[in-house]
């Protein structure tokens, strides 16, 4: 075997066997969270208990899980903990709540509803607009769909097919442009959640911030390293009710500090619809980028069939 010539394929199949391995572990988790989501929705029983922990609110998901102990007719009482986020509300200790657990897994288990500060004032949904749905097989498939694609490419690349590698490139934009076009305007037709009311004011606080870097383009200067600054701010409404969120935009502009206050414009009814006024918010841009990413692929790949 001639090692010279494989040591150029070292870095490749380094690279390779890492996408793989991303991909894979991000498939189970989505698989996992599906498979939860599913049994939930599925065979689902709703109970009563109360908040007996609230665990930190994780920087990477911006979620903060707690702990709540249940309390079932047939079953009895238990402990289970709600990595679902509680819709960005924070929940203190104590707090009486609805939740749904899955009789099959009594540890899967999602807090829907939640006492009003004032008892008096019965409970609320924590999640306005429904709760979010599990992931689709599609979705959670793709990581590993796309590290075995790049991982077919590299191995025609290793066997000197770049030609034929070359040549399932332009398909393979255009198709998962496509994709993506079809997932957003499915989503676009079939959203129902209801337009925030921002007429309400607070002053709002940073409780945790840090510095993250990606890949980004600026101008006349191609691609490069971009630091930015992603935080997490917390506020209570008029009625009490309290949010802590990771905020949906972090920029290399805005570098906030800890208990830095910021003023919050919310929604009354759904206090976790909010922006800040002074600062970027997602707005449309959530709907609007994967219309943008999918028609880029669509075009790329075009282009690539004429050149290639």
């Amino acid at each position: 075997m001639n090692t010279d010539a494989l040591a150029p394929l070292v870095p490749l199949l380094v690279v390779t066997g890492y996408l793989l391995y991303t991909g894979a572990r991000k498939t189970l988790l989505a698989l996992s969270r599906r498979r939860r989501e599913l049994g939930l929705a599925r065979s689902g029983v709703r109970t009563h208990g109360v908040v007996r922990a609230v665990h930190p609110l994780g920087r990477p998901s911006g979620r903060q899980a707690v702990t709540v102990q249940l309390h079932d007719v047939g079953r009895g009482s238990w402990e289970a903990v709600d990595e679902s986020g509680t819709g960005g509300y924070l929940l203190r200790e104590g707090t009486p709540v609805t939740a749904l657990y899955d009789p099959a897994d009594p540890s899967n288990v999602r807090v829907e509803r939640a006492a009003f500060p004032d008892r008096s004032r019965g409970d609320y949904p924590l999640y306005r607009d429904g709760v979010p749905g599990p992931p689709s097989l599609t979705a959670a498939l793709s990581p590993l769909a796309a590290s075995l694609v790049i991982l077919v490419i590299a191995v025609l690349v290793a066997a000197n097919r770049a030609d034929t590698a070359l040549g399932l490139i332009p398909p393979l934009f255009v198709v998962l442009g496509l994709g993506v076009l079809a997932s957003a305007a499915h989503r676009l037709l079939t959203d129902t959640s209801t337009r925030p009311d921002l007429r309400a004011s607070t002053t709002g606080t940073v409780t945790d911030c840090w510095t993250e870097t990606k890949r980004g383009r600026r101008r006349n200067r191609g691609w490069t390293t971009i630091r930015v600054h992603p935080f997490t701010v917390y506020f209570q409404a008029a009625d009490g009710r309290e949010v802590h969120v990771r905020h949906s935009v972090a920029s290399g502009r805005f570098v906030p500090v800890p208990q830095q206050e910021l003023r919050v414009d919310y929604d009354p009814a759904h206090p976790p619809h909010y922006a800040l006024a002074d600062h970027p918010n997602a707005g449309r841009i959530p709907v609007v980028v994967p219309f943008v990413v999918g028609g880029v692929f669509v075009l790329v790949g075009s282009v690539l069939a004429f050149i290639l």
